[in-house]
């Protein structure tokens, strides 16, 4: 893994000109526009913003957006922001794909084949984290007894669990960029 400075601002918008300008005229400024490099630390962490959510966040936001039917279950989404906070190399690639799994099984002491002490915040965050996934494992619902109640998806306010060292509710995460992108056929 590398991460995150190398990329500049022209470095930034070429390679998203690459990306998009294949879906037609226009589509790759429209992405500019909607994550503008300015608007992050540096351009790499742009890129991975739009990446991340073309790839995933804007798709798996359709999917809870699924029409109700008879058999639908209620649905719970969460939106992992953690870096990991006393190693300088696993805090530069701030929240990672997968990242949460270490939580979510305990495993803080090993993260991506590193020893890796882990702070008391996240401690307490691995355990409420596993409380969530315990509980709905055996009962489908995250919430009995948690500290911050984890609402169902809504998706007029496209609401989830910001996972992190303080938990919160949030809503409406990037909802003008995911109404862009899933108009967009996937690679």
């Amino acid at each position: 893994m590398t991460c995150c400075a190398q990329l500049s601002t022209s470095g930034y918008a070429t390679a998203i000109h690459q990306r998009f300008d294949p879906f037609g005229p226009n589509v790759a400024n429209q992405v500019l526009a909607l994550y503008p490099a300015g608007s992050y630390t540096n351009p790499e962490y742009a890129l991975i913003a739009v990446d991340s959510d073309f790839r995933m966040t804007c798709e798996v936001r359709t999917l809870a957006r699924a029409p109700p039917g008879s058999n639908r279950k209620p649905v719970w989404r969460y939106f992992y922001t953690h870096a990991f906070e006393n190693d300088a190399r696993l805090n530069a690639f701030r929240a990672f794909h997968t990242a949460e799994l270490y939580f979510v099984f305990g495993n803080l002491g090993n993260v991506i084949g590193s020893s890796y002490t882990a702070t008391a915040a996240e401690q307490t965050m691995s355990q409420d984290v596993m409380g969530y996934w315990t509980r709905f494992a055996v009962t489908g619902d995250p919430n009995r007894g948690v500290r911050v109640f984890w609402p169902t998806y809504d998706p007029n306010t496209n609401s989830m669990l910001q996972l992190d060292d303080n938990f919160a509710v949030m809503n409406g995460y990037h909802n003008a960029q995911c109404d862009y992108l899933v108009t967009l056929p996937q690679p």
